[in-house]
């Protein structure tokens, strides 16, 4: 009968064994192996064509005031008739008049007004063409019969001038904007009053090119 104990305790320790170390060993086995695929997209895009100009639509431009003088021109003697007339003398001619602190050549003063245009898009290439015209109806500034006339307008970039001239596009962004100025004659030849005239009026033209 001991035997048979024996055996019947012997049998229980393995069974109790193999329900220790299956789990274990079970944990222990090398994984499967996993399924996988891979694949590329392409990807693009079509960016529209377009550009925002940026201007002023006002200007004012006010001209710093000269000081005012007093020029002697010298000595003079003048052979004055009992009737009081005065004849045979010198006497103040344009030509020889000398010069004060401000003096215009003939009239004109071309002025350079900067960074009065901003431009930024897409377009084909990358660029822009900017271009300035005055209408004929904005060729003059007036005060009643007084007139300051404008011409020989031109846009500006850099060390770049002309009618029209071909600027890079750097995008969309303000910060990366491309910005410029205009120069501008004017004639005060028949200008004659003090204040404010008005009527002047160019216009600017940007495209894509």
């Amino acid at each position: 009968m001991k035997t048979i104990s024996t055996i019947k305790s012997l049998l229980a320790g393995a069974i109790l064994f193999a329900a220790v170390v299956l789990p274990i060993t079970a944990t222990e086995a090398p994984a499967a192996t996993r399924a996988s695929a891979s694949g590329q997209a392409k990807v693009s895009t079509t960016l529209p064509e377009f550009i925002i100009l940026h201007y002023y639509s006002d200007l004012e431009l006010n001209f710093e005031t000269p000081s005012s003088e007093a020029l002697d021109e010298g000595d003079n003697s003048m052979n004055v008739a009992w009737s009081g007339i005065v004849n045979g003398n010198d006497e103040l001619k344009p030509n020889d008049l000398k010069d004060a602190k401000l003096e215009l050549d003939k009239d004109l003063v071309t002025v350079a007004l900067p960074n009065v245009w901003a431009v930024r898009g897409f377009s084909p290439n990358g660029k822009a063409s900017i271009s300035i015209e005055i209408p004929n109806n904005g060729k003059t500034l007036k005060k009643g019969p007084s007139i300051i006339a404008m011409s020989n307008s031109k846009v500006t970039q850099g060390k770049t001038s002309g009618k029209s001239i071909n600027v890079a596009l750097n995008g969309i962004a303000k910060s990366r904007a491309t910005t410029g100025g205009v120069t501008l004659d004017l004639d005060f030849m028949k200008t004659t009053r003090s204040g404010k005239h008005t009527g002047g009026l160019y216009k600017i033209t940007a495209k894509t090119i």
